[in-house]
């Protein structure tokens, strides 16, 4: 009994981040990568370790949503410049966050993150800022087009599912349920949108021709691929991010509801009576 009692009181002491799933190195859903709560020292506890060093390119911006979205008012302000090269691919920078994810094979893997950008990219580039490992899903702005358009796309393709104007200082808000297919031989993405405090609506549905992926990496940030001999500019691109996370629901239950952040959440009022434009109390706040 004794022993018992000292595994469970060591069990209650694990980081959010070493939860493990049924395979080794994968986070269990429901996972919460939201920014409330983090620091650029903690982001281990929600991240993997990133590659870079992140005081250089990631800022934490508290109050950032003062009114909230799903479950967080923070955001990840992330940067990218022109030392942001991976290793020996000269031809690419990249600047991102991740988290690798066991989702679930038998219901929907329900992803949400929202991105802002306060001015006008100085880089002319297609940006991917969220999206899945496997390429099943990509969210991104192509500011090489005129204007700028922010996009979906799936399977690792050029074509756009869903693309509009970018409008530089909106909260573009994205939701996106990975699923198989009817027949169970493809993936189905349920692809959801809004802006500012807006629900997410529901948009569209795609069918990707490959086998549903369980075993997947969750990124923020930015990433892209230089053409040629550009350069880029001296200054930093930079994103923000918020209300990230993961979590199991059933197949055609829709955008889930922003369940409770880790540390404790309780719903105070709603600010504007309208579904997720609300605020929050956290019980680990100071």
């Amino acid at each position: 009994m004794q022993l018992s009692a000292a595994l469970l009181g060591l069990a209650a002491l694990v980081s959010p981040s070493l939860v493990s799933a049924a395979t080794p190195g994968y986070h269990a859903l429901p996972w919460d990568g939201r920014a409330y709560n983090l620091t650029v020292d903690t982001l281990t506890n929600k991240y993997v370790k990133p590659t870079f060093t992140p005081a250089d390119y990631i800022t934490l911006q508290y109050q950032a949503r003062p009114e909230g979205y799903n479950d967080d008012d923070g955001a990840l302000a992330i940067g990218v410049d022109d030392k942001a090269a991976t290793g020996s691919n000269t031809g690419s920078r990249r600047s991102d966050l991740f988290q690798q994810l066991e989702g679930t094979a038998d219901g929907t893997t329900f992803y949400r993150a929202s991105v802002m950008k306060a001015d006008a990219f100085l880089n002319a580039f297609d940006w991917k800022l969220i999206y899945l490992g496997s390429g099943t899903v990509e969210i991104g702005v192509d500011a090489s087009a005129s204007p700028a358009k922010i996009y979906y796309r799936t399977n690792g393709t050029a074509d756009a599912k869903w693309s509009t104007e970018f409008v530089p200082g909106t909260w573009y808000n994205f939701g996106f349920g990975v699923e198989k297919s009817t027949g169970g031989a493809n993936t189905a993405v349920e692809f959801y949108t809004s802006t500012g405090q807006a629900e997410l609506a529901f948009n569209l549905k795609t069918e990707v021709k490959a086998s549903i992926v369980t075993l997947d990496s969750f990124h923020i940030g930015l990433a892209t691929t230089l053409g040629g001999t550009a350069s880029m500019n001296a200054k930093q691109d930079v994103v923000s991010f918020n209300g990230m996370s993961a979590e199991a629901t059933a197949i055609g239950a829709g955008a889930p509801t922003p369940a409770p952040s880790e540390g404790g959440a309780a719903v105070v009022a709603s600010s504007t009576g309208s579904g997720e434009a609300r605020s929050f109390t956290f019980n680990d706040r100071k």
